[in-house]
């Protein structure tokens, strides 16, 4: 497979650690589980990369066959970056695009004239590349014609993703490369879609499974397709997986019993504590743990001494 590199402009990068990932075995609709992730967590989780991508695959393990994530389709389309920097601020269309032609041009080229087009993703192409190494990135020029999507999985297994174009500048490193070994339109990593993250991150990757049949407004990873995304009604339940540092709230109850038994005999003691529990659990609070604080006598249970008065 032929390959030509050129430095992108000696830029250099620095990025965030992984995200903190959970996996909640408990099967609930996407808007449950989101709401179960805000109350617990910080929210259902985003994927920003690969990286984060192959740390989400390990979270999940065998554990699980489908699982939500923090993805949901969304009213309006955006042009956006393959490798998650989010909506495109800098374009280079030719005069009268992008223009959908057809209805389903979601993928976009470079031509010979340094101009984008939206074209259908399923065309084959040269693609561009870029790999990141030591904080710096460079454009890798890949020969051989493949789909956009196709295109993307090179780029992602042997790089960090397809092409991005932020300027002016990166957009005439890309044209000169092109030039130089074997002019042609190329495949850019832009495209277009809908979906949206639930913690409002702008990132931008996705990592669908290809020619899936399945439709939806909410995304799941399914476990068996290498963690693969796939859309699927929101109303379905499953697993999820949740991000951020687990909030924990501690409460304490002050209780009246009324008893002829001694209030701090064990077995009384945990009767209750279970009572407590299951009313608990029946007011949908099901993530909790209840114990017993001692008094400052070292008693669990004070016995309230009624006086009579003669």
């Amino acid at each position: 497979m032929g390959q030509l590199q050129l430095n992108k402009l000696d830029q250099y990068f620095s990025y965030p650690a992984l995200q903190q990932y959970h996996l909640i075995t408990h099967q609930l609709t996407w808007y449950e589980a989101q709401n179960y992730c805000r109350v617990k967590y910080t929210d259902l989780a985003t994927v920003n990369n690969m990286d984060e991508e192959n740390y989400l695959v390990k979270t999940l393990g065998s554990h699980v066959t489908y699982s939500w994530i923090g993805l949901q389709k969304g009213s309006t389309d955006r042009w956006m970056w393959s490798d998650g920097s989010g909506k495109a601020q800098f374009t280079k269309w030719r005069a009268g695009e992008p223009n959908n032609a057809g209805g389903n041009e979601r993928c976009t080229e470079m031509n010979e004239e340094s101009e984008w087009v939206d074209i259908q993703c399923e065309d084959s192409k040269r693609f561009m590349c870029y790999k990141r190494q030591d904080g710096k990135e460079r454009y890798v020029y890949y020969l051989n014609k493949y789909t956009w999507a196709k295109s993307q999985d090179i780029c992602r297994n042997k790089h960090t993703d397809m092409a991005t174009v932020m300027n002016e500048a990166d957009n005439s490193a890309v044209s000169d490369l092109v030039q130089k070994r074997l002019p042609d339109s190329i495949w850019i990593g832009l495209f277009k879609d809908k979906w949206m993250w639930s913690d409002g991150r702008e990132t931008s990757f996705r990592y669908w499974l290809p020619d899936s049949p399945y439709r939806g407004n909410c995304a799941s990873v399914v476990v068996s397709q290498q963690g693969r995304w796939i859309e699927n009604e929101c109303t379905q339940t499953t697993p999820f997986v949740c991000q951020g540092d687990l909030k924990v709230k501690k409460m304490v109850i002050r209780l009246k019993v009324r008893s002829d038994v001694d209030p701090n005999d064990s077995t009384v003691t945990s009767a209750l504590l279970k009572e407590l529990e299951k009313s608990l659990r029946h007011e949908s609070l099901t993530d909790l743990k209840l114990t017993w604080r001692n008094g400052k006598n070292g008693l669990i249970l004070q016995r309230d001494e009624q006086l009579e008065v003669a």
